[in-house]
């Protein structure tokens, strides 16, 4: 049992030795702070840039056949929306569902 205590402390002595000796000038706790803090901020930033593209809803695609000319929000789950798709222009009500209010005639003399 005693041999088994002695290489447990051997073991342990070997082991805090050098951080010990090192412990004046390295500030562990500085650093590991420091990290900690870099993390959050980049997690954060990482939360706040999805937040905000969800938000501002950027189309990356562009010239597909169907755009999205304007959009009217009635409550937080539900809006009408005016769409192109090869020339056509239609209303949709999207909600829960997205249905057709009408196909929308161009006006010549507006566009």
């Amino acid at each position: 049992m005693s041999e088994i205590f002695s290489a447990f402390f051997l073991f342990v002595f070997l082991i805090l030795c050098p951080s010990l000796a090192y412990a004046d000038s390295i500030d562990y706790l500085g650093y590991s702070l420091k990290a900690l803090g870099s993390v959050i901020i980049v997690v954060a930033l990482l939360f706040a840039s999805v937040w905000a593209l969800k938000k501002l809803q950027i189309n990356t695609k562009r010239g597909g056949r169907i755009k999205i000319l304007d959009r009217t929000y009635i409550d937080n789950k539900h809006s009408l929306v005016i769409i192109e798709v090869d020339e056509k222009q239609f209303l949709l009500g999207v909600g829960n569902e997205i249905n057709l209010i009408s196909q929308l005639v161009k006006n010549e003399e507006n566009t």
